[in-house]
């Protein structure tokens, strides 16, 4: 793994920078709370499992371009896809928890900032779930991880193609900090995708229950669902409990 310290001077502008702390992250990388003329930044240093994983850093690149057009959060101050290395300023605030989705004021604001998302001007390849989830039975092997491989993709074939729009595609709450208002962050897995996907897993990646889900669904659509759009949430929210699974058991066999 990088040095950060190493990784920084080579860096300009941030030659005399300190590492601050570590943060904490995901397999794909290593995260450090950085400071520069004592301002906070964090340090995002890949690690071999983001190839691995399919990441396309160069999308990632113009996704914080857009997001930040669009005033949904900072554009990153250095950014190389070939090293694997991101620079991006320090977003205060408190990462969400479940107990903060179980409140559904919080998923009202939530499914809002949602909208704006959804709305921002982006074109680029798709995020392919199914995809990802080929990557992870690879990984496993087991015949248990070919099941839930088995399932979602009936799942996902079942689905009717919409127009895509720009997702987070990585909606668990530590992604989710309560600033001035709601605010994301961490946006490796944002694609083009279908918005149902963003809001599946903010459900059942923290186990809402049918009453909440329903204040999501209603405060993204601010009216009642058609029968169509229940369909389509509940077949997404079927699939990402099939590719949770597996990603459990991904994670296990590590």
């Amino acid at each position: 793994m990088k040095d950060p310290s190493r990784v920084l001077q080579a860096i300009p502008g941030f030659g005399t920078a300190v590492v601050d702390s570590r943060l904490e992250g995901g397999v794909a990388s290593r995260s450090y709370l950085v400071r520069q003329n004592g301002a906070p930044f964090v340090l995002r240093v890949d690690t071999p499992e983001a190839g691995r994983l399919g990441l396309d850093r160069a999308a990632e690149r113009r996704v914080y371009r857009a997001v930040s057009e669009a005033g949904l959060g900072p554009d990153a101050v250095h950014f190389d896809p070939a090293s694997g290395v991101l620079i991006r300023p320090f977003v205060p605030g408190r990462p969400w928890t479940r107990d903060d989705l179980a409140r559904p004021e919080n998923l009202a604001r939530l499914a809002g900032l949602l909208r704006r998302l959804h709305a921002v001007p982006f074109s680029g390849r798709r995020f392919d779930p199914v995809a990802a989830a080929a990557r992870y039975v690879k990984q496993v092997g087991s015949e248990a991880a070919r099941a839930h491989y088995r399932s979602l993709a009936s799942f996902h074939a079942a689905l009717e193609a919409v127009q895509p729009v720009l997702c987070h595609n990585d909606l668990v709450c530590q992604n989710v900090l309560e600033a001035d208002g709601p605010v994301l962050i961490d946006w490796e897995f944002a694609a083009p995708g279908d918005p149902f996907f963003d809001l599946a897993v903010v459900v059942q990646h923290h186990g809402l229950g049918d009453d909440l889900s329903g204040v999501l669904l209603r405060g993204y659509l601010k009216r009642p669902p058609t029968g169509s759009e229940e369909s389509r949430f509940d077949s997404w929210c079927a699939f990402y409990r099939e590719l949770l699974a597996l990603w459990e058991l991904c994670v296990a066999s590590e």
